[in-house]
């Protein structure tokens, strides 16, 4: 009978220590795609790495595995949010990485990734999760990682939540930077950004990876209806004091 007591104390010590050891390593854990963004801060109601200015670097992050390969196509998504309806908007533009793109005249709506074929352009089940963002006017970019950009593994998340900065050394995660100016892009509106890959299941493309949303990115954040409310005052109060001292 003690060696049973014995026993159950044991097994069940281990499976708290397990679960111990697991939850601190998940807190951890270095996704495989993932966003960040340089001076970036994080936005706890959104979950949602944010830039502090209008141009910024945006960096996609790889750490590889089988399914997902240096020699890989990965796509980022920039998308208008909050949505903009399909009958679309002129809000100004954005460049990405020295492409000016009109929005949303230059853009497609639905949900990523982006279809050969237009009629498959509505979402679903191998799109990308709408999250909150989607359907929307969106662009998408691809690219290659380069083998000689490496750096030291990281979780971009908790960087952006500690507020440290992006240390470009060391090797075992490829980065690939892209520069993006957003002054120009209506201020009632952001980019929001998704990182992934694909592959083409008969007529159809599908995301096959793509970063967590917790560690997706986003430009400056669209204002509170209540600031804009403020602003709007306060600019109207100006011009009448400007006015009753002329």
């Amino acid at each position: 009978m003690r060696f049973i007591r014995l026993k159950t104390l044991l097994i069940s010590f281990l499976l708290i220590t397990g679960l111990i050891f697991f939850s601190a390593a998940g807190s951890h854990a270095v996704p495989t795609l993932q966003l960040d963004i340089a001076g970036g801060t994080y936005d706890n109601s959104t979950q949602t790495i944010v830039a502090t200015g209008n141009t910024f670097t945006l960096y996609a992050y790889l750490r590889p595995n089988f399914c997902n390969t240096i020699t890989d196509t990965y796509f980022i998504s920039a998308a208008i949010a909050p949505k903009v309806g399909k009958a679309g908007a002129d809000i100004g533009s954005f460049n990405f990485n020295g492409t000016t793109i009109n929005a949303t005249g230059d853009m497609t709506y639905g949900v990523p990734p982006l279809e050969d074929i237009a009629r498959l352009q509505g979402w679903d089940q191998g799109d990308l999760p709408k999250h909150g963002i989607f359907p929307t006017y969106f662009s998408e970019f691809g690219f290659s990682f380069n083998s000689a950009n490496q750096i030291n593994p990281y979780n971009t998340q908790n960087r952006a939540i500690s507020g440290g900065s992006i240390s470009m050394s060391g090797r075992g995660m490829y980065y690939a930077a892209f520069t993006i100016d957003t002054s120009l892009l209506d201020p009632n509106y952001v980019l929001h950004f998704d990182l992934y890959n694909t592959k083409l299941k008969g007529l159809d493309v599908d995301v096959t990876q793509f970063a967590p949303f917790s560690h997706d990115a986003q430009s400056t954040a669209v204002p509170e209806p209540s600031s804009l409310l403020l602003l709007g005052s306060g600019l109207v109060g100006l011009w009448a004091s400007r006015r009753f001292f002329i």
